[in-house]
């Protein structure tokens, strides 16, 4: 019955932001009439002018490139593809009830860009009735998704009558216990109540809407979930970062993206403007000469493995920021006096930063514990799913630019206190409750990998504390801030933390975090996160750890005191403990900064 348009219709919008870093392929998207699922990346209309040039995030993802999310363009077609799901829809009208897929429905074309019931004679005055998206769903940790199996639920098994399905609902609370799955035919029947059940349905069907309506994986023996379609655990990107530094922060390394395939073919100066000639390279030639262009093009990334300890030197060791328009200005302030930023090994001001953020995948059910930068995405304790077929290696991200404050701690003192007694005693029970934590997820399956120790900890709740400070005097909101921490204390020890801000605006942010970078500010804010982090309005029980949930992963940290919004942390809110900064109630010998 229902009939689609040779070119599909816009339906709905999405920020690219969005689509990177919230709703990426594989993922259910509630529109106002409907709901559709973002198709995967095979299908995205992207054009070279929409690559991004980051080498460093490229050679880490081992990714054939990065682009940006196709656009539409004028008359509302193009901009990235998407699938009707869930594909079984439900007609509201209480005298008809209709469940059945899509095509049993009537598609009215945009402006109204709705599924219509076609049984206007059951409907009574009551005309032109839009049906909706049913509200269940099935889903698996290995990220497969599929419609809900209405008919087999009704009939309690496999059965041969195919006449219409309704949805009745017979009460007034609106829980699940009050549908009723009838089938109209043979009147089998079956309430709703029990569907949320861990053994309710049996087995996964394997599918990946997605990657188009009959693709499926070989096998799975996860056991599938019912969830509802606006579950949190419906879907979890996992995303890949890079700040861009030297060399790659070149204004040069931007603007020869969308010609780099070409460039890398050619080897002579003589070819560059060969090419050049059939305006194959745009403008590039009134900015820079060939050989710039070659240098540029033919530039290699050693380091392929992690991407923060490039970035932890680049702030230690920042270039000259009298070299301007570089997408990396950092600027040494000193720091603050006081006995508590004795402590500081530097302080800096990011006047200007450039990140790249990408999509390498998403999980459902459970989310990744994602730590820093790891590149092996198998230690993350989770299926990663694709968003693309496995031979298409590009993928989608957004550039952000901004500014930030970058601060050090000193690495001696570092030492001296992750050897005291209590603290190394609370990192071998953190290790101890990770390994727990990794366990219960992975059903002992994976190799869990190591806890990221007390240093992180005292670096994470540091970041905390003084987000939840600046946001009063830099006229950010807290979630508008995040946090980038550089934690390792082996051969390569890093002890930082880059608190930032940024935009998809081209011009970043306005200068008031970095304003607060200046010494005789930054120490009024030091002081301030270190008093705040002494007691907390859930004292005593937050003091003693017996709030802070996370699978005992968190110490003294509860939303009172420590945790943010989780668009601002970088590991869900956990690792994080107020006692690490200062002496708390219930919590002794474990402060860096100030006890008693």
């Amino acid at each position: 019955m229902t009939s689609y348009p040779a070119r599909p219709p816009k339906v709905g919008k999405l920020r690219p932001t969005q689509i990177v870093t919230q709703q990426g392929p594989g993922a259910v998207v509630d529109l106002p009439e409907l709901s559709v699922l973002i198709a995967g990346i095979d299908e995205w209309p992207v054009k070279g002018t929409d690559r991004i040039a980051e080498p460093r995030l490229e050679a880490f993802l081992k990714a054939a490139g990065l682009f940006r999310p196709p656009q539409p363009g004028s008359g509302g077609s193009g901009g990235v593809p998407a699938y009707v799901f869930p594909e079984w829809l439900v007609c509201p009208n209480a005298k008809c009830r209709m469940l059945a897929r899509k095509e049993s429905f009537r598609w009215v074309e945009p402006p109204a860009g709705e599924f219509r019931c076609p049984r206007d004679h059951r409907h009574g005055r009551q005309t032109q009735v839009p049906a909706f998206p049913a509200r269940f769903m099935i889903a698996c940790p290995k990220g497969h998704l599929d419609d809900f199996p209405w008919r087999s639920w009704a009939h309690a098994g496999p059965r041969s009558c195919d006449r219409p399905l309704r949805l009745d609902d017979i009460g007034w609370s609106g829980s699940v216990n009050d549908l009723v799955v009838r089938c109209e035919g043979c009147d089998a029947r079956r309430p709703m109540g029990g569907v949320f059940e861990r053994d309710a349905i049996k087995d996964c069907s394997r599918r990946r809407p997605w990657l188009g309506p009959s693709d499926h994986e070989a096998n799975c023996q996860e056991k599938p979930w019912v969830i509802l379609r606006g579950a949190s655990n419906a879907y979890f990107p996992v995303v890949a970062s890079a700040l861009s530094i030297p060399p790659y922060s070149d204004p040069i390394q931007l603007a020869i993206a969308p010609f780099l395939d070409t460039l890398k073919e050619l080897d002579t100066a003589d070819a560059i403007k060969q090419v050049a000639g059939f305006n194959l390279l745009g403008d590039l030639l009134t900015t820079y000469t060939p050989d710039e262009l070659l240098a540029a093009a033919r530039g290699e990334v050693t380091e392929t493995e992690r991407l923060r300890p490039d970035e932890y030197r680049a702030f230690l060791n920042p270039p000259d920021p009298a070299q301007p328009p570089h997408e990396f200005e950092v600027r040494p302030v000193g720091v603050p006096s006081g006995t508590e930023a004795s402590l500081l090994a530097k302080v800096g001001a990011a006047t200007r930063l450039r990140e790249v953020r990408a999509l390498r995948g998403f999980t459902r059910i459970e989310s990744g514990v994602d730590i820093g930068d790891l590149a092996d995405v198998a230690r993350l304790n989770v299926d990663i799913a694709p968003i693309g077929p496995t031979d298409l290696r590009w993928r989608p991200a957004i550039e952000l630019r901004g500014e930030g404050l970058f601060l050090s701690l000193d690495e001696r003192a570092l030492y001296d206190w992750e050897n005291r007694t209590p603290v190394a005693a609370r990192a071998k029970e953190l290790s101890d409750k990770f390994n727990e934590y990794q366990a219960d997820r992975s059903d002992g399956k994976r190799k869990s990998h190591p806890s990221p120790g007390m240093r992180y900890v005292l670096l994470h709740s540091l970041a905390h504390a003084l987000i939840r400070r600046l946001c009063l005097h830099a006229g950010y909101s807290s979630s508008a801030l995040r946090e980038r921490i550089y934690s390792a204390s082996k051969a390569q020890p890093m002890a930082g933390l880059l608190i930032y801000t940024a935009s998809s605006d081209s011009e970043g942010s306005l200068g008031g975090l970095v304003d607060q970078a200046t010494p005789d500010r930054f120490g009024v804010v030091l002081l301030d996160a270190l008093g705040d982090a002494e007691l907390c309005a859930q004292d005593p029980l937050c003091g003693a750890g017996e709030i802070s949930g996370a699978a005992g992963l968190n110490g003294a940290a509860c939303h009172a005191c420590l945790l943010l919004a989780e668009t601002s942390c970088e590991t869900s809110n956990r690792f994080l403990d107020r006692a690490v900064l200062v002496e708390t109630l219930g919590r002794f010998g474990r402060w860096f900064f100030r006890g008693a």
